[in-house]
């Protein structure tokens, strides 16, 4: 019998304004990529990322959602089934982090219970001399059981570390989950093995 430990898949979804950065977090964390006229999201789109965290390869299916009021009826069709969810808000608009509270809210009445959550206050880029004050946010995300992340798409800054932290702590639920059926490597590490963007249309909720 095998001990190689198995290929674990787990779905990511983005939940946030519009024009908050979600889709450029995803294509810079995926594709290492950044462009200042990103188009807006429509509906949703998908990519998947490969990883080996402590000995173990896992795959990262992340759905980018549209982040404009009309599509706000289309969050259930992905988030519904998510293992975890990442809500980003724009770290110069109080008003973004105003709509992650009632995303997260929405999570909670109908998302998975043991969603993992995170939160990403994207565009640190924006700030002069890195003058900003997430204090509001950081105990907000400690009563929700998420941890905040201070991130910049188009320089990078924190990108790793918020997919990975959820990575991390997904893997943590699932070897408890199993209670401790996944071996436990004598080193932790972190190591990409592949990226490989797919798209996929949509699920479709109307007719």
């Amino acid at each position: 019998m095998s001990s190689r430990p198995p290929n674990l898949t787990f779905k990511l979804v983005l939940l946030g304004d519009g024009r908050v950065g979600k889709t450029s977090l995803v294509l810079r964390y995926v594709n290492n990529v950044f462009s200042e006229k990103q188009e807006a999201t429509v509906q949703a789109f998908y990519l998947k990322k490969h990883l080996v965290i402590e000995g173990v390869p896992v795959t990262l299916s992340i759905w980018d959602t549209a982040g404009q009021e009309r599509f706000h009826a289309l969050g259930p069709i992905y988030y519904r089934d998510a293992d975890a969810a990442l809500l980003v808000y724009d770290i110069t608009d109080n008003d973004s982090f105003l709509r992650v509270r009632k995303w997260v809210k929405e999570l909670q009445q109908m998302a998975s219970k043991d969603i993992v959550m995170a939160i990403a206050a994207n565009k640190s880029d924006l700030v002069r001399s890195k003058k900003y004050d997430i204090q509001e946010a950081e105990s907000y995300a400690a009563t929700i059981g998420s941890k905040i992340f201070v991130t910049s798409a188009k320089s990078g800054t924190g990108v790793d570390e918020v997919f990975i932290d959820i990575t991390t702590r997904l893997l943590q639920k699932k070897k408890n989950s199993t209670n401790g059926l996944l071996p436990a490597p004598p080193k932790r590490g972190i190591l990409v093995v592949d990226d490989e963007p797919e798209k996929e249309p949509p699920p479709k909720c109307c007719s």
